[in-house]
């Protein structure tokens, strides 16, 4: 790579060397147009790139959002109606998305590949600089919104991807509830503006402001460009320079955003939210009590406020949220720290509260606090051990780096911006926190934190208490002032306007159904077959045994840190005991043991692990021919603290006080109120999963554990505890100890050195404390039947799933399928459902079980998705494709295939093929089939499709009114 000093374009502004990402960060400054550059070279082959723009908005109208979704539809070099589709299809990317925030919108992009990279990095440039916007007036109707009209004499509605994206985001009572936090405490900043947009203002936008904001912000001079990773630094901003920076001059442009001034006594705000007409308004209340703490800026300080908002309210037994679980305020205490924004927000939530609990709500929260800064009664004081374990808990998480599925690269460079947007010097801040934990270790002496609880959060008056109370049936009042306003809009029209609106919605509908060019299709770049690796990257499976127990080990380098698992099969248990399984996993870190309270037990796991955790799983083995269900216990640590962690998880499962009936109520209260949020709000998986558990062991075991029916459960022992705790307690205990069984335990280790001389003599005592009762005779099985439910929410959206099993029908798996499913995303379901239909989303999965689904997201409709379901095996007979566009088909397949993963990940994708009995040769055997599969292949699978869609299971969850309208169309309807 050549010297970036050589750059013509560029001035550098910072050179660093940063050990944290192991490589070198520039900061840059384009010298044309000032566009801002922040460089970070490194060795890692995920590379990333990003561009955003500060984007204040306007109003509520969600102009940030709707031009988001819409410069990625179509531009001067990629003229197709929409690139990102096509993208999807034929990449290897590793990320590829947009996202609006409150004061920014980015572009970023992932890739392993680097002709990949350059394409992609190549199509977002000129999505963002030179969109077809200006030349379609489609485009924003399509992705904003729309009056529709199919006759002069039919119901005029309105219609959009982005309008039907909010009316979902905005059914969630969290959502308008941080959006209202953010809106009334920084009233006089652009914050006050909901940049996602308003679903009841998103109808004002017209397209001649739509326009002028991506002529005012979307300039080099108010961009901000990354690029992370193993690349050629000079070539791509030599190339970034000359293919488009170069073209623009330097425009001053005020996209500042302002500062609140602080208040000098707190708000008090209050607002209303929608429940269903049968819910009870009690138990239904959200309390918040919110604080503006600094400036995200003060990295330290940011820091600090993350590290406190776990030690006393979200760690196991914090002070704060155990102050208000033990006043009795709420179902469920949680807190917030966002300092995504200017002015960084701390926020303290009751959920499930009451009105009559507000007074008692603030008097505990500053009480508590004051207590905890050392301000208030003598001995506590919040206890510094906490603070320390909570800094070795965040300092664990910042140097294993594990962001998941997300490239690390694109998860530090968002954080970037928490710091860059606001100070362009300050764009490597984030990158550089090693010495932040070690100053606030050192802070620990000075009282540094019981200053930041009474300044920040007792003393200061720049805050507010907001609540948010129920109101039944809002949504139906907001649907029919929506309705009377189209209904007076539309009487307001001459015959002649009418006749317009129908021609719009017409023309709308060709455009949508009319494809690009083929000569604009090849514009697109694309990598070639021939790009594509053959063969499978092996698993790291070696099987052995330890004192009497299968051990899988999986041989990766960890960089120093082990990652310990114990899986036991509980395939044997009874069905009545599956859902103790699950609330053990909840239970178990939240109660006391023998030698520590549970908050004692905290700080003990955040002393000497990355942290342990507890979950249930099921999965089919052998194709489907069997399955295996599972509880685990998992660790994490460096080579030499396992062992500590080993005897933390012996001290959990053997001597955790399951009898302690106020923790009970209180932790099933409080998963009960979380788990129903989490529901609806992933309604597609929720829908989806209660629709394969009609037919599927595995889907009933998943339902009961994190589904619906799990929910059904923890709602009958909320309400009946009193009478039932003993009888709950001894189901726990006789779970545990149905559990708990040295011939169902496996263990699996991933590691680059031997566990056996790491924790061998450990492994033995736990082994000895294992009950040695053998297997029961007969598995599990669970009940299950076609109930083809539909579930009532206060919702503007539906969720509509269908499912079947082609196995049954005497199908096997292919995997053609993976290819089927690329098409189905990003061709069939997104241009039906999403394009035309004015969804979010619709997905579909076919596994090697034989279970297959469908299911929208944020869906207008509910059954007209049903038809399009339905129709999918009609389409897949009579699919056609050329061989470049069956090519991208390929390529996306495979890029889902191969997917990077972290060191954790690989071990545990690894253990899983093992449980499932899945070897290299099928995994390589199903890849060649992708790589081989053809138009022909693909019409052959039409009659897999017609075996799912042809059996009639059916689930959804939606608003009251559209699931009444349709309950003929369902076997039960019932309230969520």
């Amino acid at each position: 790579m050549r010297d970036l000093k050589e750059l013509t374009g560029y001035d550098i502004i910072t050179e660093e060397k940063i050990p944290e990402v192991n490589g070198t960060g520039y900061i840059l400054s384009h010298k044309k147009t000032k566009a801002r550059v922040l460089v970070i070279a490194n060795d890692d082959e995920n590379k990333v790139f990003n561009i955003g723009f500060r984007t204040p908005p306007y109003d509520d109208s969600g102009i940030p959002h709707i031009l988001e979704h819409s410069v990625l539809c179509g531009s001067r070099k990629y003229p197709v109606k929409d690139p990102f589709v096509e993208l999807a299809k034929g990449s290897l990317n590793t990320f590829l998305n947009a996202m609006t925030y409150s004061d920014k919108t980015v572009y970023p992009i992932a890739s392993c590949n680097e002709k990949d990279f350059e394409n992609l990095m190549d199509v977002y440039l000129d999505a963002v600089f030179y969109p077809n916007i200006y030349e379609h007036t489609e485009i924003m109707r399509q992705e904003g919104w729309h009056y529709e009209l199919e006759t002069v004499e039919g119901e005029l509605i309105y219609n959009g991807v982005v309008f039907n994206e909010m009316k979902g985001a905005f059914s969630s009572p969290e959502q308008q509830m941080y959006s209202k936090i953010e809106k009334l405490l920084l009233a006089d900043t652009p914050y006050k503006n909901e940049s996602g947009g308003d679903p009841a203002a998103i109808p004002t936008l017209s397209q001649e402001r739509f326009l002028d904001f991506h002529r005012k912000y979307y300039h080099p001079s108010n961009s901000y460009i990354y690029l992370y990773g193993d690349l050629d630094m000079y070539k791509e901003l030599d190339y970034i320079d000359k293919e488009y920076l170069s073209s623009f001059d330097y425009r001053e442009i005020d996209s500042t955003i302002a500062v609140q001034t602080a208040y000098e006594q707190m708000k008090d705000e209050s607002c209303f939210y929608s429940i269903a007409e049968n819910e009870s308004e009690e138990n239904q209340t959200f309390l918040t009590y919110n604080m503006v703490v600094g400036s995200s800026l003060d990295k330290k300080q940011s820091v600090a406020m993350n590290i406190l908002e776990y030690a006393i309210m979200d760690a196991p037994g914090a002070p704060l949220k155990k102050a208000l679980v033990d006043a009795g305020i709420g179902e469920d205490v949680f807190a917030s720290f966002d300092d995504g924004i200017r002015q960084t927000i701390f926020s303290i939530v009751a959920r499930n509260a009451n009105m009559s609990d507000k007074e008692r709500f603030v008097s505990v929260i500053r009480d508590t606090l004051t207590d905890l800064s050392g301000h208030g009664e003598e001995g506590k004081a919040i206890d510094r051990t906490s603070i320390e374990a909570a800094i070795n808990n965040f300092e664990f998480k910042h140097k294993e780096a594990n962001f998941g599925r997300f490239p690390k690269g694109l998860m530090m460079g968002l954080d970037a911006f928490n710091t860059w947007l606001y100070d362009d010097a300050s764009a490597l801040e984030m990158f550089k926190l090693n010495e932040v934990y070690d100053e606030l270790k050192e802070s620990l002496k000075t009282g540094y934190f019981e200053e930041l609880i009474w300044e920040k959060l007792v003393q200061n008056t720049f805050g507010m208490i907001f609540v948010m109370k129920p109101k039944k049936g809002l949504d139906k009042e907001n649907d029919a002032a929506e309705k009377q306003k189209l209904a007076d809009y539309k009487a307001s029209l001459t015959e002649n306007e009418l006749e317009q609106v129908v021609s719009d919605t017409k023309e709308l509908k060709l455009y949508q159904e009319t494809p690009s060019p083929a000569e604009d299709m090849e514009k697109v770049p694309l990598l070639s077959i021939s790009d594509i690796r053959k063969e499978i990257h092996p698993l790291k499976n070696r099987e052995d045994s330890i004192y009497g127990m299968p051990l899988i080990s999986h041989d990766i380098f960890t960089n120093g840190i082990g990652y310990l698992e114990f899986i036991f099969d509980i395939n044997d248990l009874d069905a009545e005991f599956v859902p103790y399984v699950e609330l053990l996993t909840s239970i178990f870190k939240y109660v006391d043991t023998e030698h520590y309270t549970y908050g004692e037990l905290s700080n003990q796991i955040n002393f000497h692990t990355g942290g342990i955790g507890f979950s249930t799983g099921a999965m089919y083995k052998d194709g489907g021919k069997d399955h295996f269900s599972f509880f685990s216990v998992k660790t994490k640590a460096m080579y030499d603290k396992l062992g500590e962690g080993l005897k933390l998880i012996e001290e959990i499962l053997f001597t955790s006080k399951l009898s302690d009936k106020k923790r009970l109520k209180e932790i099933i209260s409080e998963e009960k109120a979380g788990l129903k949020t989490d529901l609806i709000s992933s309604g597609h998986i929720t829908s989806a999963t209660r629709a394969m558990s009609y037919v599927s062991d595995v889907m009933a075991f998943k339902d009961m554990t994190e589904g619906i029916g799990y929910y059904d459960f923890l709602q009958e022992l909320d309400q009946d505890f009193e009478q039932n705790a003993d009888a709950i307690i001894e189901k726990l205990q006789t779970t545990l100890a149905e559990i708990l069984r040295k011939g169902a335990v496996t263990i699996s280790y991933t590691g680059d050195n031997d566990i056996t001389e790491l924790l061998g003599t450990d492994i033995e005592a736990f082994a000895r404390k294992l009950s040695t009762r053998p297997a029961f005779a007969e598995k599990r099985v669970m009940k299950k039947a076609v109930k083809n439910e539909a579930f009532k929410t206060a919702s503007q959206v539906q969720y509509a799933a269908l499912a079947g099993n082609y196995k049954e029908k005497g199908f096997e798996y292919t995997g053609a399928l993976e290819v089927l499913q690329v098409i189905f995303s990003y061709g069939y379901l997104w241009e039906n459902i999403r394009v035309k239909g004015g969804a979010y989303g619709a997905m579909c999965s076919f596994a090697r079980s034989g279970m297959g689904y469908f299911t929208s997201y944020r869906d207008p409709n509910l059954m007209e998705t049903y038809d399009i379901y339905k129709k999918a095996a009609d389409y897949v007979a009579g699919f056609d494709a050329s061989d470049r566009d069956m090519t991208k088909y390929l390529i996306g397949a495979i890029a889902k295939l191969d997917s990077p993963m972290t060191p954790s990940a690989e071990g545990a994708f690894s253990q899983t093929c093992y449980f499932a009995g899945i070897t290299d040769e099928q995994l390589q055997k199903e890849r060649d089939q992708v790589l081989t599969a053809n138009v022909e292949t693909i019409r052959s699978l039409a009659p897999v499709i017609r075996a799912i869609t042809d059996g009639g299971v059916i689930c959804a969850i939606g608003g009251e009114d559209k699931i009444e309208q349709n309950r003929a169309k369902f076997k039960e309807v019932k309230d969520l």
